[in-house]
């Protein structure tokens, strides 16, 4: 069997993946903070011919985040923030501590600062972060919590030496990884009122899903290509 048909297969996988990805930059075209995502592949050689020949694979190694930054927008509102480029918000989760640039801040029923999908934020001692109930609660640029004007806490915003390594878990949350490196805390001024929109945008995505499309059916007719020419040489070469 030629090695062309498992090229076209691996090929045919890789796109699949990027389907995938890009279905999910769809879905989050309009989520508070979602940075795109985009397979990352890599060409790998297997085996040897008679006559020199290797076969070459394609193989998506991993994703990689888009880190251009999204559109923002005015909301007035005290508890939204954007954050700069490349800086992140620290939540605590069940799983650990987990990052997001989704800056839509809320006070949860048991008085904590939490993000909108209720995860609650950690502060600069490692502490999630208790504002309590029934005060005004305000963020100022710097990143203090303020509760009737009195500090409550600091957020604890942070930076990766690589943040395109960082893993989505659902849509709003990041893992890190060790090609990340370490989140260390990072000075950094936030917009008070402002939220940043996805930088996914659905014109893209849909441009992406149609060359996706079209190379996966490449690839396609590419394995029904090899099949027939096996299929002949089985018909035709003498036995």
């Amino acid at each position: 069997m030629s090695h062309g048909i498992y090229s076209a297969l691996s090929g045919a996988l890789a796109q699949q993946s990027s389907l995938d990805t890009i279905a999910q930059n769809l879905a989050n075209s309009e989520t508070t903070g979602y940075r795109s995502v985009r397979p990352v592949f890599h060409e790998i050689w297997r085996g040897q011919t008679a006559g020199g020949d290797r076969g070459r694979y394609a193989l998506v190694g991993r994703t990689a985040i888009d880190t251009s930054a999204g559109a923002r927008r005015r909301t007035d509102r005290a508890l939204d923030v954007a954050l700069p480029d490349d800086a992140f918000l620290t939540v605590r989760t069940a799983r650990g501590d987990r990052y997001t640039r989704a800056g839509s801040l809320q006070v949860s029923p048991e008085g904590r600062l939490v993000t909108e999908a209720g995860d609650p934020l950690v502060d600069e001692n490692d502490e999630v972060i208790e504002v309590g109930l029934g005060v005004d609660v305000s963020i100022a640029p710097d990143g203090a919590v303020l509760t009737e004007g009195s500090p409550a806490g600091q957020l604890r915003i942070v930076g990766f030496d690589d943040p395109t390594q960082l893993v989505y878990e659902g849509a709003t949350l990041l893992a890190a990884g060790p090609g990340t490196g370490a989140a260390t805390p990072v000075g950094a001024t936030l917009a008070i009122g402002e939220l940043e929109g996805s930088n996914a945008t659905p014109v893209r995505a849909m441009t992406d899903l149609i060359q996706a499309t079209r190379m996966f059916e490449a690839m396609e007719q590419a394995i029904r290509s090899f099949q027939d020419i096996d299929k002949q040489l089985v018909t035709t070469v003498p036995r």
